[in-house]
């Protein structure tokens, strides 16, 4: 029974063990700033000031981490392939290596519309080594020809023609 200066409260299950987080024990007074103490787990809250959600109702635009409406600019299929065919192409004996992938990065770059001068330089720089190679090969391979004949000719030792020594072991 209660009286007027103690209204009748409802009487809750004593459960056996701790009481469960987020529970209001009897006697406890509700949190400051809650008008009915702490939420309980999963139960809906009001979105807070700057919080993403915006207005109920209102169409919200997918978080994918980028700003909406913005994605980012394509990128050129064959400038990597463009830099190492032109890294490849400065050395002599790869020239051949970088014009083939400064072949194959323009013409990928001009499939996907895109302009890449990397790729034509390593081309053009690639066709010069390589003949710049081709020709320095061929002027070395004579000389060395011309030397095997003339020790052929003349046997082993050291002989003099021309105004040239050359020494035959």
């Amino acid at each position: 029974m209660s009286t007027p200066d103690q209204p009748q409260q409802p009487q809750e299950p004593n459960p056996s063990g701790p009481p469960s987080y987020g529970s209001q024990q009897p006697g406890d007074a509700p949190q400051h700033g809650a008008p009915g103490g702490e939420p309980r787990y999963g139960a809906p809250q009001a979105p807070q000031y700057g919080a993403p959600g915006g207005q109920y109702g209102a169409p919200q635009a997918p978080q994918y981490g980028s700003t909406p409406g913005y994605s980012a600019p394509a990128q050129d299929p064959g400038k990597t392939m463009g830099i190492i065919g032109l890294v490849l192409s400065f050395l002599g004996c790869l020239s051949i290596v970088g014009l083939i992938l400064s072949i194959v990065a323009l013409n990928k770059s001009k499939k996907a519309g895109y302009k890449n001068g990397i790729a034509l330089a390593g081309i053009i720089v690639g066709a010069v080594v390589l003949v710049a190679s081709i020709i320095g090969g061929v002027a070395i391979a004579g000389v060395f020809g011309q030397i095997a004949e003339v020790c052929n000719e003349y046997g082993p030792g050291e002989h003099f023609v021309d105004g040239v020594t050359y020494t035959c072991g």
